[in-house]
């Protein structure tokens, strides 16, 4: 069974800078990447356990589904758009890494693309600072994100930061 993806790639390329003609397979990855980096260690894993099962067979309802389709989701699609900007040009086989180029267009500098990436990341950081005000809310209490247990599960952080740079 393949991994079930919070966003698809379509839905990517319909709703943001991403062009229509991606190639999906250079992007699932990110998706499962960002869900695995950034998602799980956010809610911890019980909690994304639970939406991975509920969302995947579309019985989220209540917080949960707030949660999924205002904050999860969001973050999954901007961080993983800020992720494959900084790929996207590079490509590899077996006979090494390449950069492809595109005929009629000039190649933007890499001081453009990390900036354009670090605009999609802080729209994902955005997201996350809005989520942990939303989840921390006396009445938005999901039971799954305040149980610690102490196992080789990962728990959720308090303070994940997508940015680089200075933090004031």
């Amino acid at each position: 069974m393949a991994e079930f993806l919070f966003v698809s790639p379509q839905e990517m390329a319909q709703t943001s800078i991403l062009g229509g003609n991606i190639d999906t397979d250079r992007i699932v990855f990110n998706i499962a990447d960002t869900q695995i980096s950034v998602i799980e260690p956010l809610l911890g894993t019980i909690l994304y356990d639970k939406i991975v099962i509920e969302a995947s067979g579309n019985t989220l309802t209540g917080l949960y589904l707030t949660l999924y389709t205002e904050y999860i989701q969001p973050i999954t699609k901007y961080e993983a758009i800020a992720k494959y900007i900084e790929i996207a040009p590079y490509f590899m086989d077996n006979g090494g890494v390449f950069k492809r180029l595109a005929d009629n267009k000039e190649i933007a500098p890499k001081e453009e693309v990390t900036t354009l990436a670090e605009k999609y990341h802080s729209i994902a950081q955005l997201y996350i600072k809005r989520f942990e005000k939303w989840i921390c809310y006396s009445t938005n209490r999901i039971p799954e994100y305040f149980t610690y247990i102490v196992t080789d599960k990962v728990t959720p952080l308090n303070d994940i930061d997508l940015t680089a740079g200075w933090k004031l």
